[in-house]
């Protein structure tokens, strides 16, 4: 005798959300970003695709796709958010942080895949602070077409194997005091 089951939990409205910079050269890679998320979502029985938001633009564009998937979380349409990486996804680490704890508030998860970072866990805003941070300065860096040596040896320690030595990172947020991360790998 076999038995029916049936999921208790009904399935997540997964979105996705994409933005590149402005460019011919770019739009074949936003065409991609786009395919990979809608066979991600689809391809996944606990997921019901809740949409695929998409910007093109510099740093101070509006963002409406972004702001079109904020009012539809606000609306309870979606309960989940796949961003290609945090830098894609905020503007500034302070920005993106207050997104993510109102997104958190209405119970909308937001997942970085290049950070592997799953913000439902209330114990990853310091990761995300970390990577915040760091891709702001790797903007910056770009946009002066500078690495520093700090920034970069920080974020190689983080996304790459660990390697002996210590690393100090001052991180700073509006309307607090700045903070130094020393890491020590031995």
């Amino acid at each position: 005798m076999t038995k029916n089951i049936t999921s208790t939990n009904p399935r997540l409205r997964a979105a996705a959300y994409c933005r590149i910079a402005s460019g011919e050269e770019q739009a074949s890679i936003l065409e991609a970003q786009k395919a990979h998320y809608t066979e991600r979502i689809n391809a996944n029985p606990d997921w019901i695709m809740a949409g695929i938001f998409a910007d093109t633009g510099d740093c101070r564009s509006k963002r409406p796709e972004f702001q079109k998937m904020l009012r539809k979380c606000r609306q309870g349409k979606i309960d989940l958010i796949l961003v290609k990486s945090f830098s894609r996804f905020a503007r500034s680490t302070a920005d993106g942080l207050n997104i993510i704890r109102e997104l958190r508030e209405l119970g909308v998860a937001v997942i970085f895949e290049k950070e592997a970072v799953n913000t439902s866990d209330p114990s990853s805003d310091w990761y995300t602070s970390i990577m915040g941070a760091i891709a702001r300065a790797e903007s910056e860096s770009i946009s002066h077409g500078t690495c520093g040596i700090c920034t970069c040896r920080f974020h190689h320690m983080i996304t790459s194997s660990p390697r002996k030595g210590t690393w100090k990172k001052t991180i700073r947020f509006p309307g607090r005091p700045e903070k130094t991360i020393i890491v020590r790998m031995e």
